[in-house]
């Protein structure tokens, strides 16, 4: 592989297009991604050499053929094709088609941004009824998850969604007096929602639909077969843009590791801005 100059230009005046970046060591290097060149005008993709990178140019003309990796804020991380080295460059030092290239891509590529999102979730008891009967206790407990999202990334965050899935062990049923066996273990409901944009540091919660379990029993206990209890294992949360998962949570990995992504339904859910009042509903269709 070769860099592509202008005969015009020394190569001092290359090295002077990447002082504004810095080198970045071999042994992180990513895997150069592939740009969609859709978006891009026919006289734009002309001047380019897809096959090994982009031609890019700064303000004053001066070329270099690179492979884009990442972006981070102002700064997009690329890879010289001549010699596989990378380097952090500020989005403005490169000519206005050039940005535009790297713009497009930014939108096209959903690994192109390096997004830094925070996940927490923390478990409500939102309302429990018991009755007793005959020696025997009913119990349904109704549970919901506050999960918050932070964005700390320097880019904003839009075009994404949030799913989530409540894990949870359904033991037990019952109907009045009558009791019957739950689903069995390893059971989800979730859903799945547009998320609002979010800028830097921005932060935004939700409450997930309450979630009901039920527990049986005999007061006192006499044996094994006479208590039945639903438990509430966790909850996973994803965030995902263009298709691709950008970030994910697990609250108890232990207990969910093994399980698969699964199930869905339609429950509303609405977004809260954590430093101010203003809600922003969203459902799904």
């Amino acid at each position: 592989m070769r860099l592509l100059i202008h005969p015009s230009i020394s190569l001092l005046l290359l090295s002077a297009l990447l002082t504004a970046g810095t080198a970045v060591s071999q042994e992180k290097k990513k895997k150069p991604k592939t740009v969609e060149m859709a978006a891009v005008t026919p006289a734009q993709v002309r001047s380019q050499a897809a096959p090994e990178g982009w031609l890019l140019r700064d303000e004053e003309g001066r070329e270099i053929q690179a492979n884009l990796i990442s972006v981070s804020g102002d700064n997009v991380l690329i890879q010289r094709v001549e010699d596989d080295r990378e380097f952090n460059v500020p989005i403005s030092t490169f000519d206005s088609r050039s940005e535009n290239v790297i713009r497009q891509w930014m939108y096209r590529d959903p690994d192109a941004i390096e997004y830094s999102l925070e996940i927490k979730a923390d478990k409500d008891l939102v309302e429990s009824t018991s009755f007793k009967i005959a020696g025997r206790e009913f119990t349904t407990n109704k549970w919901s998850y506050t999960v918050s999202i932070a964005n700390h990334s320097r880019n904003d965050l839009s075009d994404a969604e949030v799913e989530y899935r409540i894990v949870y062990d359904d033991q037990v049923g019952f109907s009045r007096t009558s009791v019957m066996p739950g689903a069995g273990d390893g059971q989800q409901e979730g859903d799945e929602v547009d998320l609002p944009h979010m800028a830097f540091n921005d932060e935004l919660e939700f409450d997930t639909p309450a979630l009901e379990t039920q527990t049986y029993e005999y007061v006192p206990t006499k044996g094994e077969r006479e208590f039945h209890k639903d438990t509430v294992k966790g909850i996973w949360v994803r965030i995902t843009r263009r298709g691709e998962v950008i970030a994910e949570y697990q609250s108890n990995e232990a207990a969910m590791g093994s399980l698969s992504w699964d199930n869905e339904s339609h429950d509303e859910i609405k977004f809260r801005r954590t430093f101010g009042d203003e809600d922003l509903e969203s459902e799904l269709d």
